[in-house]
């Protein structure tokens, strides 16, 4: 009888243990998944928040304005590594002021349908700021979505991209 009684308890405690390692492990599964990456567009000034998405698992972002002398698209693509942003492509159909007209060591340059595109491009940023215009209209892209950054902040203000791990 002492056996029967023993196995019984010993089932009951494997039961148990099992049960609450199978709960433990079910909330913290955060702890087993890689964090996403944000970014986050925000008031540079009073750091109110305007803008929050994921970004695919690259971490690739970009943004689109018309230059304001030359009158084309530019589009700069942005990544974080190692916790810090970086500039990495920039692509543009024309010269203007602060747009790249020589390469630098290790990039690239390409044609692609009417645009020239720097590649390997690795420029740290401590701080990456836009102000949101009036007239030219300035895109964020992540992926295949696009949002337009005067329907997210007010005109004029300057806005701080970010890229927060959640």
């Amino acid at each position: 009888m002492k056996t029967k009684v023993d196995k019984n308890y010993a089932a009951t405690t494997v039961f148990v243990v099992a049960v609450i390692l199978a709960m433990t492990i079910l909330s913290c599964k955060h702890l087993f998944t890689a964090p996403v990456q944000w970014l986050v567009m925000a008031n540079a000034d009073t750091n109110q928040i305007y803008f929050e998405k994921p970004l695919e698992a690259d971490g690739v972002f970009s943004v689109s304005y018309i230059h304001s002398v030359n009158k084309t698209n530019v589009e700069e693509y942005y990544r974080l590594e190692n916790g810090q942003l970086y500039l990495f492509k920039a692509r543009y159909r024309s010269f203007g002021a602060g747009v790249a007209t020589e390469l630098a060591p290790g990039q690239t340059l390409r044609y692609e349908d009417g645009y020239m595109v720097i590649e390997n491009m690795h420029y740290e940023l401590p701080s990456l700021v836009y102000k949101v215009g009036t007239v030219s209209d300035m895109l964020i892209h992540i992926g295949q979505q696009t949002w337009h950054m005067k329907e997210l902040a007010p005109s004029l203000t300057s806005v701080r991209f970010t890229v927060q791990l959640k």
